[in-house]
């Protein structure tokens, strides 16, 4: 929430600015005598000068940030063909990392749905890579106090009860909301795999009862066939 709050001030801030700015040049323009058709043709030819600055402040603030504030290519992807997007669904994406995951969670935000995203990818890399922000658990075995002010969470791959109490409490709170869940293979490696079907089970009894959404992004490869198999047959599309 802390993170929306300050892109809003920003955003409405750099707004402002931009149309004082376009109004102060105007002005200066009309105060100097021209005549209407002799403006159109300055205001036209000055467009590229005007992107030219903007660019030059995009690079200024990157490097003020120490990275790209732009969304990667691979997040830019349209969403899933073949995907129905029906409440209550839950989408298992075969993939080595979260390409298709993002573009089809942002398609259903824009839809007004609230997320939860449990991930081994730090949340940071989530809002800076894929533009996804709400809240966020990071499946870490690490020790960190939650950040409140930035709706992130620390929890352990093993708290598999914890986890689950808080899927159904935001559900509860945010009745069509979608669950992003990237990490299956770290999961499965701190637990038992068995724990870890029920785990999902249940979930999937949550999004089903609460009109929402599961997206789950996992690397086939990297999990035992027959694991993977039970997992997949728990999900009601597969892509």
């Amino acid at each position: 929430m802390g993170d929306e709050i300050e892109f809003s001030k920003g955003y409405i801030k750099g707004y402002r600015d931009g149309l004082q700015d376009a109004w102060e040049e105007l002005s200066k323009l009309a105060s100097r005598g021209y005549s209407p058709t002799e403006l159109q043709i300055m205001i036209r030819s000055s467009r590229p000068a005007l992107e030219h600055k903007v660019e030059e402040k995009i690079a200024q603030i990157e490097k003020t940030l120490g990275r790209r504030l732009f969304i990667d290519e691979t997040s830019q992807r349209k969403p899933v063909s073949g995907i129905e997007l029906t409440p209550g669904t839950s989408i298992l994406l075969r993939e080595e990392r979260p390409e298709k995951a993002p573009a089809l969670i942002r398609s259903l935000l824009s839809s007004g749905s609230k997320l939860l995203s449990i991930s081994r990818m730090h949340p940071e890399q989530l809002k800076t890579r894929f533009g996804l922000f709400g809240n966020m658990i990071w499946l870490t075995k690490s020790e960190y106090v939650s950040d409140k002010e930035t709706d992130i969470e620390y929890v352990s791959p093993n708290s598999l009860p914890v986890l689950a109490e808080a899927i159904q409490q935001f559900l509860g709170k945010n009745p069509g909301g979608v669950i992003f869940l990237e990490g299956l293979e770290y999961m499965v490696s701190q637990n038992d795999p068995r724990s870890v079907l029920r785990f999902i089970q249940l979930i999937n009894e949550q999004v089903l009862l609460r009109k929402g959404y599961l997206v789950l992004s996992a690397n086939p490869i990297a999990l035992d066939q027959r694991d993977f198999s039970l997992i997949e047959r728990e999900m009601s599309q597969v892509a």
